[in-house]
């Protein structure tokens, strides 16, 4: 694959984003010709049949799937085709621990990387995590005995071919980006790929780890090439009781680990001391305050929790987030639709919350079936916040609104089940915002 890259002649990179961009500085290190094709207008030229053939090399973003008009378009011209991760993956000498799922994947991703350097091993966390795993090649970290720890999404693995990882977690699975993906069946192989690509020296099971849905899923859509060749984690008895990961999905995160640990036949003790000192990232199912007041009902005193799950941007996620509370929990939830099904919300919801706090697209649109009456199984006290521009005071309305209704114990969680980008800029945004109105409402209650 070297002499393709190192060809004469200019290479073709489709978008120009995070990933583009970072393909464009590893090219002109090594003064490599290239032409970029971006068809969101920071670049005027547009990839046409002519321009197809001019290119013995493409390089596509993540958003360049097999099924993108443009790939197919070079594809037929007979270009050789690959993604960043097949580039890098070229030119990087040391292991690869790649990492998938629905959700969980960024947290493991973190805490993969905080066990090696527990451990003194070299690490570099990339790709969708945010920095493209192009971008470390040139970076300080090229022994051979370095770890890459690579998020991967299904975007990336979507008709990857060289792309070969040591070792793959897969933390879970559910539908998710049925709105970008060709159906639930399409979006399962795209992830799959990392089982198929995975190096296996000693066998199947010892390299590729699997949460229990993975492989629901596999046998029910019945993906015969991969079978078998995984192990399904569900022990996670090596962690401790004090870890901030010993919370609902976190303990099944770390049994992925703990199988990927005990194969490495690094110490267990080291893995337990990461686990100790690891803080789960921003935004995932954490307590934001603990707040007390009176209730205006009895006048006693009460305790209110305050959870920010913003980062559960589908239903699995928020599934997952209410199955942690044995408590009452009034649920803060809504946002823009990935083309699941409303009637799934309301049967993960139904007889688990006992009031419903909404905003965003698909906030209204519930709201109106509640108001319609054709919502079966959600008699509840809901209420729908509308977007009068300001979004931080729109995010403190709805708190304060939830402690008001509160009682002792109850729990206030921010598990919206759908995509952040109606209304706010991401999911970070949507979180900081929930939790400056918590801070805020605990600061007026001392």
């Amino acid at each position: 694959m070297l002499e393709v890259i190192n060809a004469p002649g200019t290479i073709g990179i489709l978008g120009y984003g995070i990933t583009g961009k970072a393909v464009v500085r590893f090219c002109e290190k090594r003064r490599i010709p290239y032409k970029i094709f971006d068809e969101l207008g920071s670049q005027e030229e547009q990839f046409l049949k002519e321009e197809a053939k001019k290119y013995h090399l493409i390089v596509r973003s993540p958003s360049f799937t097999l099924s993108h008009g443009w790939t197919k378009l070079a594809m037929a011209a007979g270009c050789c085709c690959i993604s960043e991760l097949d580039l890098a993956s070229c030119f990087w000498h040391g292991k690869i621990v790649a990492i998938t799922g629905t959700n969980g994947k960024t947290t493991t991703t973190e805490f993969v990387a905080h066990a090696l350097q527990t451990h003194g091993q070299k690490v570099v966390t990339c790709g969708n995590i945010g920095r493209p795993f192009i971008e470390i090649i040139d970076s300080d970290i090229k022994e051979h005995d370095a770890w890459a720890v690579v998020e991967v999404s299904s975007f990336q693995m979507d008709g990857g071919t060289l792309f070969s990882p040591d070792y793959v977690l897969w933390t879970n699975f559910a539908d998710d980006h049925l709105d970008m993906h060709a159906g639930i069946g399409e979006y399962f192989n795209c992830k799959a790929n990392l089982l198929r690509s995975a190096r296996m020296p000693n066998g199947p099971q010892k390299h590729c780890f699997v949460g229990q849905s993975v492989h629901d899923f596999c046998e029910n859509l019945r993906v015969a090439d991969v079978l078998g060749k995984y192990t399904i984690c569900s022990k996670f008895d090596l962690l401790p009781p004090e870890s901030a990961l010993n919370i609902g999905t976190q303990q099944e995160n770390f049994a992925l680990v703990q199988g990927f640990w005990t194969c490495t036949d690094f110490p267990i003790e080291c893995l337990q001391e990461a686990a100790l000192t690891f803080k789960i990232p921003p935004h995932r199912l954490q307590v934001v305050a603990k707040i007390k007041g009176r209730d205006m009902q009895t006048g006693k005193e009460k305790k209110v929790e305050f959870w920010n799950d913003s980062k559960a941007t589908n239903f699995h996620a928020l599934d997952a987030a209410l199955a942690s509370f044995n408590r009452a929990v009034i649920l803060i939830a809504g946002g823009k639709s990935k083309d699941e099904p409303l009637e799934k919300f309301q049967k993960i919801v139904a007889g688990r919350i006992k009031a419903l706090l909404l905003m965003g697209e698909t906030g209204k649109v519930l709201c109106q079936a509640l108001d319609a009456g054709s919502v079966k199984n959600l008699k509840m006290t809901y209420r729908f916040f509308p977007n009068d521009g300001n979004l931080e005071k729109l995010m403190a309305d709805i708190v304060k609104y939830a402690f008001a209704i509160a009682e002792d114990g109850d729990v206030v969680l921010l598990s919206p089940g759908f995509s952040s980008l109606d209304w706010f800029k991401d999911y970070a945004e949507r979180g900081n915002f929930f939790e400056n109105g918590v801070l805020c409402l605990n600061l007026q209650n001392k």
